[in-house]
């Protein structure tokens, strides 16, 4: 289908690549470090960032659920960052769904959150069907983020941009030092930075960094001190081109933030633009995101479309 798509086909890549990114999750930890470290520190980029306190000494296995109505992921952390349940493809009562998903997560103590797109009912009119947010506030939900879906032709988007900044180089993590800088920006997003996110990376690492892995990440160093991240991870489109076969040719971009002391420097369209170009070099077609308020201006002026918006609900018991 070459790049050509309409709007239901943008959202689905959308749900579809974070649906299976979530899903992933479980196979990135399997095998992985499963000891609680409570008060050590995680290396990054020469320095150390003190964790929180884990709630748990011992974490516990990742899990997935896999029902015809609904599926949700248990990442092996206290952080409703990884663990999700999403969509809702009824067939059952919603009641039922909502049971299913309690129970999945409270026999864990985990905090999660419930994603939904235009397609599984985010209730902006794209994608049609029952208003799922308002549906779940009356089960005790409400509603948490909500991001606008967005997607680009990866034929269309623009590499060159400016005049590259001074000092700064972009790396594709190859290792588990590199897989820890990642996370170091990304648990600064929270204050104090969020332990959890670094627990995550810790145990991912050395998925992430095997041949073939979906998921590639970024970080970004400004005369030589970590910066800033991001990631991509690949997924298929179900729409290959004319006598081949499907590969990973759909490219979400996830986790593109700064560090503070970096800000308004222009490296998150830098980041961001060095993600579009890995993609494309490995072969993707589509790229697809969910924008937060700040991001919107940034990844529209790379060429991104709206294609409708995206809800997270919040359990509110």
């Amino acid at each position: 289908m070459g790049t050509a798509m309409n709007i239901r086909e943008m959202q689905r890549c959308i749900e579809d690549n974070l649906a299976t990114r979530l899903a992933a999750q479980v196979e990135l930890l399997d095998g992985g470090d499963t000891v609680g470290r409570t008060g050590r520190a995680v290396p990054g980029n020469g320095q150390d960032m003190p964790m929180q306190p884990e709630r748990a000494i011992q974490p516990e296995q990742p899990a997935r659920l896999d029902r015809a109505d609904v599926r949700a992921v248990y990442a092996g952390v206290a952080s409703d960052t990884f663990n999700k349940a999403f969509g809702y493809e009824g067939g059952v009562p919603l009641a039922d769904t909502v049971a299913a998903v309690r129970s999945f997560f409270g026999g864990r103590g985990a905090p999660y959150t419930w994603w939904l797109g235009p397609l599984s009912g985010a209730g902006d009119g794209a994608g049609g069907g029952e208003d799922m947010p308002a549906a779940l506030a009356a089960h005790g939900f409400a509603v948490g983020e909500v991001e606008t879906g967005m997607y680009l032709p990866l034929a269309d988007a623009d590499m060159e941009g400016p005049a590259p900044t001074p000092g700064l180089d972009i790396r594709v993590v190859r290792d588990a030092a590199g897989v820890a800088d990642f996370a170091e920006v990304l648990a600064a997003n929270w204050n104090p930075p969020d332990g959890e996110v670094l627990r995550f990376y810790r145990r991912a690492a050395p998925a992430l960094c095997s041949p073939g892995c979906p998921a590639t990440l970024l970080a970004a160093y400004l005369d030589g001190q970590l910066a800033a991240a991001a990631e991509v991870y690949r997924t298929a489109s179900g729409f290959p081109a004319a006598g081949g076969t499907a590969h990973l040719d759909v490219a979400g971009v996830y986790n593109v933030c700064t560090l503070e002391a970096f800000r308004r420097k222009g490296l998150g369209t830098a980041v961001t633009r060095a993600a579009l170009l890995h993609a494309r070099q490995a072969g993707c077609r589509h790229a697809v995101l969910q924008a937060s308020g700040d991001g919107y201006r940034v990844y529209a002026r790379l060429g991104f479309r709206d294609v409708g918006h995206f809800v997270e609900c919040v359990p509110a018991d």
